[in-house]
């Protein structure tokens, strides 16, 4: 189809053809080809624009490790924890080594903060030896503290394994280096919850896993990317008022509420390779409408690779390959003999024809 449009029809290929027929080729494929160029157009536009979408797996785990949470308030108070070997905490130990004691960080409404950070504490299932539960006990310290006028704590949930303080917006922008997605950034308001004195807080929490794709350039050609895997937790949270607490004390309890493990993956649907393929599929249709309407000139004999091409020996029909002068091609030796024979008949003819007459001839 292409080499029509540049290529200047001969006589005779066309001699039956009306001119009117040869400009309506050209515009014809003209046409053609704008609209295979913006299709191609169209769909990196959309590329460009598309959101990777997630594709999710599920695994079954048998432990998972405890998050880490952040607790701030306005006035100073202590954090105490122990895990739970048993529903009833007959069997229980200690746990402060991981707890971080609050202390003022400047802030303006929270000025004190602690940290509870378990780096090898995974909670196991029921039927397992555990532990099953964290304990976490917060006491309010100063003595003027007035529960109805004063603000609440505040609780921020993350995990363990991730590589940032999720608790400090402003500390992820920095060591993110201004780069933070949005994505990320979501994680700061994803386990976000405030407490108030005199309950029982049950908090359950399940584990997942968001790989990022790193290198965004690749995944647009459409070749396999690599991955940058983030951990973060999802939670709920139930508060319980507890008698054997008061409104300088409060509980919170760590549990998961699934042993199940969440991974999301990036993924891009459209990607220039894909692009190319429907483009491909786009002039194939093309060309099959473009030969229904003027059809084809007749197929060549031979093609680029036989007219030697890139060096290669040039390969000559047995029907056009000259006859060796030595040995003449041997149907002219049939018909040359044929000829002979068919000569020899006709004088022998000749002859008989003559001798039957000749008696008849008389000499005046």
């Amino acid at each position: 189809m292409l080499p029509d449009l540049f290529k200047k029809p001969q006589k005779a290929e066309h001699e039956n053809e009306h001119s009117f027929v040869l400009w309506l080729r050209k515009i014809i494929i003209i046409v053609f080809l704008m609209i295979l160029a913006g299709s191609f157009a169209v769909m990196c536009v959309r590329m460009s624009k598309e959101n990777p979408s997630i594709s999710t797996t599920f695994t079954s785990i048998d432990s998972i490790l405890a998050p880490s949470i952040y607790l701030s308030f306005a006035y100073k108070f202590n954090i105490s924890c122990l895990i739970y070997y048993d529903y009833a905490g007959k069997n229980e130990t200690s746990c402060d080594e991981y707890v971080t004691q609050p202390k003022n960080t400047g802030d303006k409404d929270y000025p004190y903060g602690g940290n509870f950070s378990p780096k090898k504490v995974k909670l196991t299932r029921y039927d397992d030896i555990g532990p099953y539960f964290v304990y976490l006990d917060i006491n309010i310290i100063v003595p003027t503290f007035n529960n109805l006028t004063e603000s609440f704590f505040r609780m921020n949930l993350y995990d363990t394994e991730n590589d940032y303080v999720i608790y400090n917006i402003e500390s992820m922008n920095k060591i993110k280096g201004g780069s933070m997605t949005p994505f990320e950034e979501s994680l700061f308001y994803l386990n976000k919850y405030t407490l108030t004195g005199g309950y029982l807080y049950k908090l359950g929490f399940s584990k997942k896993i968001r790989r990022i794709l790193s290198k965004p350039i690749l995944s647009y050609i459409g070749f396999p990317s690599s991955y940058d895997s983030k951990p973060y937790i999802e939670s709920n949270i139930q508060s319980v008022p507890a008698a054997s607490l008061n409104a300088t004390h409060l509980r919170v309890r760590l549990s998961p509420r699934n042993f199940i493990l969440e991974e999301e993956q990036e993924q891009r649907n459209d990607n220039i390779l894909a692009a190319v393929g429907i483009i491909a599929a786009y002039y194939s249709s093309i060309v099959f409408i473009y030969v229904f309407l003027f059809g084809v000139d007749s197929m060549k004999p031979w093609g680029l690779i036989h007219s030697g091409c890139c060096g290669l020996p040039t390969f000559v029909d047995q029907d056009d390959e000259p006859n060796e002068p030595n040995e003449p091609n041997e149907q002219v030796l049939n018909i040359e003999k044929r000829t002979a024979a068919t000569v020899t008949r006709i004088t022998i003819a000749a002859a008989v024809a003559f001798t039957a007459t000749a008696p008849m001839i008389t000499i005046n």
